[in-house]
């Protein structure tokens, strides 16, 4: 079994997880909508954000856990340490996704897991890391087919990411990791290829992991 990596305050990671089988957890532009509303009603208050991508049948996010002092607005801590443990942040995010999944087998008559399991997640300790996973996330819809182009996909961060609205995506952020905004736009550009890593300049310090 998958040993689960704890989820620690201050620390970056790639949270994902797939549907159970061949089947879907977003039907409609609804149930696209109610899963980002119920990330922004029990994620959002805990993380910083810096991509998402909702696929039809899985989904990814990039998040830096908020400090022990942000976190202990919204979350208990221990009675020993008063500190919040990884478990505690951990159980957030499941109950946000067992949240969604009750709602969608009551909306679909359905019955059964709607995930393949306990949701993944991945460290990420790296500057480089960072610029090549939101490449990533924001590049699923085209590697898997959906759309010819990043930005012909609804269910991401990356037109969010470019627009002028206030949003809980850590913009500035972001794009101080690729170097500037029109950096950020060129590597968009080119397809993602895990095993050419993009050539730009990185900001020091690198993510604490």
């Amino acid at each position: 079994m998958e040993t689960k990596i704890p989820l620690e305050p201050e620390h970056y990671y790639h949270i994902y997880n797939h549907a159970t089988g061949d089947d879907n957890f977003f039907t409609d532009k609804f149930d696209y909508q109610k899963f980002l509303d119920g990330y922004v009603k029990y994620i959002v208050p805990i993380c910083d954000t810096f991509s998402y991508c909702f696929m039809p049948n899985h989904f990814h996010f990039f998040v830096q856990i908020k400090s022990e002092n942000e976190l202990i607005k919204f979350l208990k801590t221990e009675q020993v340490t008063q500190k919040v443990s990884p478990e505690t942040i951990s159980y957030r995010f499941s109950h946000f996704f067992n949240g969604y999944a009750q709602a969608y087998n009551k909306k679909y008559r359905r019955k059964g897991t709607l995930f393949r399991s306990k949701f993944g997640r991945k460290p990420v300790e790296t500057e480089k890391y960072f610029v090549n996973l939101v490449h990533y996330i924001h590049s699923n819809p085209v590697k898997d087919r959906i759309v010819t182009r990043i930005e012909q996909w609804e269910y991401s961060s990356y037109n969010l990411l470019l627009s002028d609205f206030d949003t809980f995506i850590s913009k500035t952020t972001v794009f101080e990791h690729f170097g500037n905004i029109e950096n950020f736009k060129l590597v968009h550009q080119k397809p993602y290829n895990n095993e050419r890593r993009n050539k730009i300049c990185y900001r020091e310090p690198s993510p604490k992991g």
